[in-house]
């Protein structure tokens, strides 16, 4: 039902070092104090709009909301140094005490937010604010996570977007204070944000916004005095959470994680939960996502994302909840791709879900394009080779990657890349049933080079009827052997290609690529050994993939053994 609004603007809220944090408050404008749901953003509280959780729909509910400009943006007082975690938490804990001491507020608390905004939820749910009841991150990560997923590589376009973003901001601050920055670090900041191939092709990376007082310098990375991702101390997380990811989302693997993590250690169902939808890392959720429209359930609305949220707060905040009770039907709903419906899990992957282990052989009958078995190959052992050239990356299309720079994220279709010398393919015969690929997704490729260092790519595509080759999922992998692999001895490579719930149709065939590189969404490896982004040359590399017999290479996959049906609204 409708409710009178209440809006303060820019309200102060004062934090233990005497800095002022500044907030909008949504509240009813009646009735008696209520819960309350605080979002923390580096981006502008005012614009704050996202599909997942708006205040306005918090109000609507009998829920007050608070949103927060983050130390030193915008509104509020004090600096902000991108990639500075330590005083979120703080922070955080600060305004959930403040927020339950409010008039207004019956003193339950709970925080929700998208991306930057999830992080600061895990880093002040770990302070333990003795009022703070729940969190609900979207699309959230942690660096172990984050490692685990990008496989020693660096996502490069991601982090100078998002820098480069920052530097603007930076830049516009200092020349309103009095204090105009150089024109190269400007012209460097426009033509990272417009012409980004230029710059980040470089040897080395970290001449990159290489500029001193500029804060979150890439060489500073490098040098791990700055961490991209935020670590959590998650055995001091003691609230129930509700986690939110898309299956394109940047932060896919760190979403799942972070949830089997709490789950691991507090088992009582109802208390974690997850949701992940068709979505790449975004603020909006459409149904449209990459090449592929999802229908009508798969937006944010057609989800009820912000009741699901709600519903979880009534059954964690609200007094008469304190019983929480199960998620009814399981605490894991997913979205299933190819049948564009939402099913219900005890648990991730769903238990149900078996190995399904294809081979990787060579081609047969004139065919230059490698097989993909169900069986493993009963000819013995061969190889493929291709030639990585770092100056001729293969380039991003698609997948995992955030659309801050000039990337598109989401299924695209991979046919353009498929032609391309340095792209091997492994393709499967058309299907005859429907096969549900839901859980994690594995790679074990036997890798050899003639590189002492070097790297490898790979995708899972969904190949069409009409020759469409649709990305549905991804993986990288640095390899390091010191002085080279010899031919003999080609390294022993397990890629993680992630979780996903695809359905791949009958007619349909699966297909593996292997390359080596996926430029810019992914640094060049360079075939030197030495510290991501710090060579200063390259050099070609042969590449080989082994396969058959004691030298087998095999996508593992999970499946539902039987195809999910009916779904749920």
């Amino acid at each position: 039902m409708g409710r009178t609004t209440l809006v303060e603007h820019d309200v102060p809220v004062e934090v233990r070092d005497g800095t002022v944090l500044r907030a909008d408050v949504w509240r009813p404008a009646d009735g008696p104090p209520s819960p309350a749901v605080l979002f923390r953003t580096p981006y502008g509280k005012s614009p704050l709009g996202l599909a997942t959780l708006t205040p306005a729909q918090c109000v609507d509910r009998g829920y007050a909301a608070v949103v927060q400009d983050t130390r030193g943006r915008f509104g509020s007082e004090g600096e902000w140094a991108p990639l500075d975690w330590s005083r979120e938490g703080p922070d955080g804990y600060d305004t959930v005490e403040w927020t339950a001491g409010q008039p207004w507020c019956d003193g339950n608390v709970a925080m929700a937010g998208t991306s930057y905004q999830a992080i600061v939820q895990w880093l002040a749910a770990m302070e333990k604010p003795p009022h703070l009841r729940a969190i609900a991150p979207t699309m959230s990560t942690s660096a172990p996570f984050d490692a685990e997923q990008l496989g020693g590589s660096l996502r490069l376009d991601h982090l100078t977007s998002w820098l480069g973003l920052t530097a603007l901001e930076w830049v516009q601050r200092r020349a309103a204070a009095g204090d105009p920055v150089d024109g190269a670090v400007v012209a460097e900041v426009v033509q990272l944000l417009t012409t980004p191939d230029v710059p980040l092709r470089r040897w080395p990376l970290s001449t990159i916004l290489d500029f001193e007082g500029f804060p979150g310098r890439l060489r500073d990375i490098f040098a791990g005095k700055v961490a991209t991702v935020a670590d959590y101390r998650l055995g001091e997380v003691g609230v129930p959470t509700f986690s939110v990811g898309g299956w394109y989302d940047v932060f896919s693997h760190g979403t799942i994680e972070l949830h089997r993590a709490m789950r691991a250690q507090d088992p009582v169902a109802g208390r974690h939960e997850l949701v992940v939808g068709p979505w790449v890392h975004s603020g909006q959720l459409p149904q449209v996502q990459g090449e592929v429209n999802t229908g009508p359930y798969g937006s944010a609305q057609g989800a009820r994302l912000a009741d699901l949220h709600l519903d979880f707060f009534d059954r964690h905040l609200r007094p008469s909840a304190a019983d929480a009770g199960t998620a009814a039907g399981g605490d894991v709903r997913y979205f299933l791709f190819g049948d564009d419906t939402w099913h219900r899990a005890e648990s991730w992957p769903p238990p149900e879900a078996v190995d399904s282990p294809w081979y990787l052989a060579g081609p047969e009958g004139g065919e230059e394009d490698g097989r993909l078995l169900p069986e493993p190959p009963q000819e013995g052992f061969g190889q493929d080779a291709f030639t990585y050239d770092p100056e001729n990356p293969v380039p991003s299309h698609g997948g995992r990657v955030l659309q801050l720079g000039r990337l598109a994220a989401g299924p695209l279709n991979q046919a353009h890349l498929e032609a391309r010398p340095d792209v091997l393919l492994y393709t499967s015969e058309p299907l005859t049933e429907p096969l549900d690929v839901v859980g994690r997704q594995r790679l074990r490729l036997r890798f050899g080079s003639d590189a002492p260092a070097t790297a490898v790519v790979a995708k899972l595509t969904d190949v069409h009827p009409d020759g469409r080759s649709l990305l549905v999922a991804e993986a990288s992998l640095r390899l390091d052997t010191g002085n080279g692999a010899p031919p003999d001895e080609p390294y022993d490579a397990d890629l993680l290609l992630g979780d996903t719930a695809w359905r791949f149709a009958p007619g349909h065939r699966l297909r593996v690529h292997v390359t080596s590189s996926n430029f810019p969404h992914l640094d060049r490896h360079p075939n030197v050994p030495g510290p991501v982004g710090e060579a200063e040359h390259c050099r070609p590399a042969r590449q080989t993939v082994w396969y058959g017999g004691p030298y087998e290479s095999v996508l593992r996959l999970r499946v539902l053994p039987a195809p999910s049906t009916g779904g749920i609204a």
